[in-house]
């Protein structure tokens, strides 16, 4: 987000104090500007929850006939007068232990679930969710995370937004629809709140060390707290503290993964993080989409190496970021691969024949697999003594081997999406006496 002595309407993005229940209406002030025919009788029956409250209005405004406003006249109402109709969020996609529950009852997490003000929605080890409308809101909860609606109006007046959602525990990712005006798009904390317009940022809160985290992915953030003022730009992230204390640095720039779009065969789906300066940690996600809106499963790893078990086969995106010292995460880029297990154990067995060996293996995986088999001499290894390829069966046996050292390996093949994927075990080692 981008730095400046002031910010434009178009991309304004503050990130202020909060405090106050949690279902206290909206504060602050809508503006309306009168149009022909308007009389604050009518605005009053049209747009206020009760129309008694038209005396507040008259009175703040200074308005001293109610049946004549003069046309293009700004009139501020405060937001919590003002006729509103639910904003339309629901649970887009959901993996894991994903919990949802509103005034103290609990609702069942499935697609489309109605989100109300007051929800929370909460995720355990390996559970993620994403939380939208279809005006473009959007937030991603990863893992071991906690979420809270505060606020989701569509106000009946000039058909304003005004959405607020907080971080409670753990990490939020929100992409905010473009909006304009008095329309409100927010993300906080118990710390801090973060209004944007049509921007993309992360926001992160701490329990244990009080502290709050904005990142700037795309669009600009003004950092507000006590008397202290920082605007944050693009790649730029702000920890905030309760006492004021307000510090920025560069975000990190994205890790690149060395075989981010390798088929992976082996048992663990594995990725190596080239590192970077100033990482601490990463933060590696797996998901089924570019988006990474259907998160299947992340990992926070001190090494520049991501692992995850228990993977299907399938063609997914990995994404990884580095976790600089501060807590704030950096910039990510994302990969596609294709998941395929494929692979063998091998092993020698005794023969059931004189002067043979018995090499054995069996396939993992799932598919239709053949093999091949190789064994050479130490003393010339680059001259196979066998090279069988297209067995169906799960043994060789080979006989006759003079005395000597050998090694041997076995290949599974599969035929996929019209490729051939071809994975060696290790080669083993045996030795044949006099």
């Amino acid at each position: 987000m981008k730095h400046g002595a002031a910010i434009s309407a178009a991309f304004a993005a503050i990130v202020s104090l909060w405090a106050g229940p949690a279902f206290a209406a909206p504060e602050g002030e809508f503006t309306y500007i009168v149009q022909p025919d308007d009389t604050l009788y009518h605005l009053a029956r049209d747009y206020l929850l009760d129309p008694r409250s038209m005396s507040e209005v008259r009175s703040t405004n200074r308005i001293r006939n109610p049946r004549r406003l003069q046309i293009g006249q700004p009139i501020k109402i405060p937001r919590r007068l003002l006729k509103y109709e639910p904003v339309e969020l629901t649970l887009q996609s959901f993996n894991g232990p994903v919990s949802i529950s509103r005034s103290g009852e609990e609702l069942v997490a499935k697609i489309g679930q109605a989100l109300r003000e007051g929800s929370v929605i909460s995720t355990g080890a390996n559970g993620f969710a994403a939380v939208g409308s279809q005006d473009g809101t959007l937030v991603t909860v990863p893992s071991n995370s906690r979420i809270q609606i505060i606020d989701a109006r569509h106000y009946v007046i000039n058909e304003k937004i005004d959405v607020q959602i907080r971080v409670l525990e753990g990490r939020g990712e929100a992409k905010a629809p473009k909006i304009e005006g008095d329309a409100r798009f927010r993300v906080g904390t118990p710390i801090a709140v973060t209004a944007v317009r049509g921007t993309e940022f992360r926001v992160a809160y701490s329990e244990i060390n009080d502290l709050s985290l904005t990142e700037v992915i795309e669009g600009e953030v003004a950092v507000n707290q006590g008397d202290q003022s920082l605007i944050a730009a693009l790649g730029e992230g702000v920890a905030a503290s309760p006492q004021g204390n307000l510090t920025s640095e560069r975000l990190l720039n994205a890790p690149v993964l060395a075989d981010g779009g390798r088929i992976q065969t082996d048992e663990q789906v594995k990725f190596s993080i080239e590192g970077i300066d100033g990482a601490t940690a990463y933060r590696t996600q797996l998901a089924r989409d570019a988006g990474f809106i259907e998160i299947i499963d992340q990992t926070i790893s001190t090494a520049p190496l991501a692992a995850f078990e228990g993977v299907e086969d399938g063609r997914y995106f990995v994404r990884s970021r580095g976790v600089a010292e501060s807590g704030l995460e950096g910039f990510s880029r994302p990969y596609t691969f294709r998941r395929k297990r494929v692979g063998a154990e091998a092993g020698a067995e005794p023969s059931p024949f004189a002067d043979s060996f018995k090499f054995g293996w069996r396939a993992d995986g799932s598919g239709d697999s053949f093999h091949a088999f190789q064994l050479w001499n130490g003393a010339n290894p680059g001259s196979l003594l066998v090279d069988e390829v297209a067995i169906k069966k799960s043994a060789i046996l080979i006989g006759d081997l003079p005395p000597g050292t050998y090694f041997w390996r076995v290949a599974t093949m599969q035929i996929d999406e019209g490729e051939v994927i071809k994975v060696w075990t290790p080669a083993q080692q045996f030795s044949v006496g006099e």
